[in-house]
């Protein structure tokens, strides 16, 4: 699978192995062998989808001794004999790469993330999909928004987190803004997309950073209200793009701990960006980039692929470090790095 046709967490990809729809049994000491020995071929068979996989895409895949951790893979799912396990099993052997990134994603969870209507019985909440948004002026100059994690690839929701976003910057951009503070501490990931072509405005047009593995390099791009990875279009606004007021307004990005993956993707978005300055806490530290698969039961493994880079082309690992590291402190309704942001002179 080429780099071009990967997502940050989470894009769909399609497994190239086995189309069978049986589903893991829970325990197999309430099954008869036949339905025994069928549910165990059930979870082997995953385990062998997830290491083909991982043994063709993963990003550090030339460090790892596939034979042995596929011979303590399979011992570990046999001495317990438990159907389920083949997820744990699958997350065992990440513990072993050292790959706190990738995991499995079971079968409901994947659903509820595809907003797979075949496959639920219900859809899945708009709570479950996305973050709460907040947005307002703090004073007659500084203007505050919050750009949210989003967990679902259902294009129409997608579009709509997009719509909302640069509905909130273009009310905002109606007041005498000098200042706009873009509060990520909240946002643990998801999909990226979304994200992006809704902070179009702030990002500006171009290139605001790449997916790198060995020397291919895909550029993630906002242009014309689309959020791009290479040539493909991955999510859209549905109305005419915003454009700033004044596009050199300063901006102070806001971090926490607990900013991770694509919400570690968005602050590398504006990174190396002039007018750009970041407050708050080092980030989680997930900055390498995952892609989906479907596996046959229809969970989905998630798959780091690649690194990140900012608009420079400096390729990150580990957390990325403000520039004007403030610890969280919220008391009494005051918040220490929200201050801190409002305070702040504008990078020189």
């Amino acid at each position: 699978m080429r780099l071009l046709l990967v997502c940050l967490f989470f894009f769909i990809g399609s497994a190239l192995f086995g189309q069978r729809k049986t589903s893991l049994g829970t325990n197999n000491s309430f099954h008869n062998d036949s339905v025994r020995n069928e549910c165990m071929e059930n979870a082997h068979r995953l385990l062998d989808e997830a290491f083909k996989l991982m043994q063709r895409n993963y990003y550090r895949k030339d460090v790892v001794n596939w034979d042995t951790l596929k011979l303590a893979a399979t011992t570990k799912l046999n001495s317990r004999g438990v159907c389920n396990d083949a997820y744990e099993t699958i997350n065992w052997c990440f513990q072993q790469m050292r790959e706190n990134h990738s995991f499995i994603m079971p079968t409901l969870k994947a659903a509820e993330y595809n907003n797979d209507r075949l496959q639920l019985t219900s859809p899945t909440a708009l709570s479950k999909m996305v973050g709460s948004m907040r947005s307002g002026m703090i004073n007659d100059s500084v203007a505050y928004l919050t750009i949210p994690w989003v967990s679902t690839t259902d294009e129409e929701v997608c579009n709509m987190i997009a719509d909302s976003i640069q509905s909130v910057i273009e009310t905002l951009d109606r007041n005498n803004v000098k200042k706009w503070i873009v509060d990520i501490r909240k946002n643990t990931g998801g999909n990226c997309w979304p994200m992006i072509a809704g902070a179009g405005p702030l990002l500006g047009e171009g290139i605001c950073g790449y997916f790198v593995r060995n020397n291919e390099k895909v550029s993630i791009t906002y242009k014309n209200g689309m959020a791009m990875q290479g040539k493909y279009t991955r999510c859209k606004v549905s109305r005419k793009p915003y454009q700033l007021k004044n596009p050199n307004s300063e901006i102070v990005i806001l971090t926490a701990n607990s900013t991770a993956s694509s919400g570690e993707i968005i602050a590398l978005a504006f990174k190396g960006k002039s007018n750009v300055q970041f407050v708050g806490e080092a980030t989680a530290g997930f900055t390498t980039a995952n892609a989906t698969y479907t596996l046959s039961d229809n969970s989905m493994l998630v798959l780091t692929v690649c690194q990140e880079a900012d608009r420079d082309g400096k390729i990150y690992s580990g957390r990325l470090i403000p520039d004007i590291p403030i610890a969280s402190n919220i008391s009494q309704g005051k918040d220490a790095i929200l201050d801190a942001a409002v305070q702040s002179a504008p990078k020189k």
